[in-house]
């Protein structure tokens, strides 16, 4: 209901924004494709683009922008930045050329379409991603519960299947038969479907709080076992980054929506003396704790992408090499990219663009941390889902390419260049 309008274009819109920011995750190929997707991939994903910003403009008809605030400036330094760089670099032989093209033209379409959002169609578009996010997750975890009882393996694809009846459910699995499986749902890779679920956990572990305290059974019952679906997911996924953030988010949400001081201090402490004797427990096990500190060998790609960026730290090897600089360092029997996305920044775009980039990001935060109140769930989610996604840049590379991730931090760092009132969008039509 908070979502009802009887606005048909502006409903019709904020539909093709969502299908904008998940096309990405819903038709790639059910194979282990990260940032290494073929030439031919890129195209047809373009023609799709464009066809959604086609009937978006048909439909918005963004000929008006709201007016931003001074750090639009910034904004505005850093695609460009991104424009001239794409173009100066593009015959380089590292550098990805379809994959360039295919990052700046999607990038400028969605920020056209963006900034004409005034203040009402953002919140309804932000309300209604949160809605996305929480359904989505727990989708996306019922299927990888249910294949999970699969019997069919293909081991050289790593497909594991499910038959029921004429209809076959497939996903992807990570590890040895016999032994515990990672799934991946339907998306590329377990560490994916994990960045995916965090957020509607997050939505739904919202929601159980705000129901327990409206006392508001049948709510707590719905999203208390749309919470328990999506954890299990996670467990299924075993992707450390998403238990990781997920539990610290999770007491983040807690603490956010306390409205007494005290108590805020209380649950804080409760959850800091747990985790230090969680981490005491894994202390005694020196090998797994190596193991955990480590995230799974991913400060060796780290420490390959820092000595790799070195040659050309200032301006970068060019968007879509870093694939080519981890086969350089580690070998090419090595899958994607350095799992990071400031490192891979670093490597492609250099020093200038990952400090444009590390300014948007702190942006998004300053911003949002400005708007938190207690009472306001929007921003509480919002500020939520920024978090999220600083933690999950660290450790995977989901804010260099276009996908669903990129567009939503997109979003958010377009939002936050607005002017905080401003009378002029009442007359907006």
């Amino acid at each position: 209901m908070m979502l009802k309008s009887y606005n048909i274009p502006e409903s019709i819109g904020l539909f093709l924004l969502a299908l904008w920011v998940l096309i990405d995750l819903w038709t790639r190929p059910l194979s282990f494709t990260d940032e290494v997707l073929p030439s031919h991939w890129n195209i047809w994903i373009a023609l799709i683009y464009l066809i959604l910003f086609t009937g978006l403009y048909l439909v918005t008809r963004p000929l008006y922008f709201p007016p931003r605030a001074l750090t639009q400036r910034l904004v505005t330094s850093f695609l460009l930045y991104l424009t001239f760089h794409a173009i100066i670099f593009f015959f380089r032989p590292a550098v990805d050329s379809s994959l360039a093209l295919l990052h700046l033209f999607t990038t400028w379409l969605f920020v056209i379409i963006v900034l004409s959002l005034t203040l009402q169609p953002f919140i309804r578009w932000f309300q209604l991603l949160n809605l996305i996010l929480l359904y989505q997750a727990f989708f996306l975890a019922v299927y990888a519960l249910i294949v999970s009882f699969g019997k069919q393996y293909v081991p050289i694809e790593n497909i594991q299947s499910l038959q029921l009846g004429p209809v076959s459910l497939s996903q992807l699995y990570v590890g040895e038969q016999g032994s515990f499986l990672r799934s991946a749902s339907l998306t590329n890779n377990p560490n994916t479907l994990a960045a995916w679920l965090v957020p509607g956990g997050l939505m739904a572990w919202m929601s159980v709080l705000q129901s327990i305290a409206r006392r508001n059974l049948r709510s707590f019952v719905l999203f208390g076992i749309i919470l328990i679906v999506i954890f299990i997911g996670l467990i299924l996924s075993a992707s450390q980054t998403g238990l990781y953030s997920f539990c610290l988010l999770a007491l983040l949400t807690t603490i956010l929506l306390i409205p007494a001081h005290r108590l805020r201090y209380q649950v804080t402490g409760l959850y800091l003396i747990g985790a230090a004797i969680l981490i005491g427990s894994l202390s005694l096990n020196h090998s797994l704790f190596a193991k955990l500190i480590s995230l799974n060998g991913r400060s060796e790609l780290w420490q390959a992408g820092l000595t790799a960026s070195l040659d050309r730290f200032w301006f970068g090897h060019g968007l879509g090499s870093a694939v080519i600089g981890l086969e350089q360092q580690l070998g090419p029997s090595t899958l994607y990219t350095f799992h990071s996305t400031p490192i891979v920044y670093l490597y492609e775009l250099g020093f200038f663009g990952l400090l444009l980039y590390s300014a948007s990001f702190l942006l998004i935060l300053v911003r949002f941390i400005q708007d938190y109140r207690y009472d306001d769930s929007l921003a509480i989610s919002l500020l939520l889902l920024s978090i999220w996604l600083l933690l999950l840049q660290f450790t995977e590379s989901v804010l260099i390419r276009p996908s669903g991730f990129y567009f939503i931090w997109l979003s958010f760092l377009i939002y936050a260049t607005r002017r905080r009132t401003t009378s002029q969008e009442s007359t907006h039509t």
